[in-house]
């Protein structure tokens, strides 16, 4: 099992920026680990994130 580094942008007046360690298979296709790197944002934020324009990316994966 690897994991993946996803730098998440939240488009708010603040403008947002998180960067989230997810699990992944060596595998697994690009917008299943950004599905999961909202997820684990999301229940570390307390379960809900601010609205505005959402964008993520990922920018290192270790196998």
């Amino acid at each position: 099992m690897g994991k993946a580094i996803v730098k998440l942008n939240i488009a708010t007046y603040a403008f947002e920026e998180y960067v989230v360690e997810v699990p992944c298979k060596k595998d697994d296709v690009d917008s299943i680990i950004i599905a999961r790197a909202w997820k684990i944002l999301k229940e570390e934020e307390g379960g809900s994130l601010p609205y505005g324009h959402r964008k993520a990316e990922i920018i290192k994966r270790v196998n």
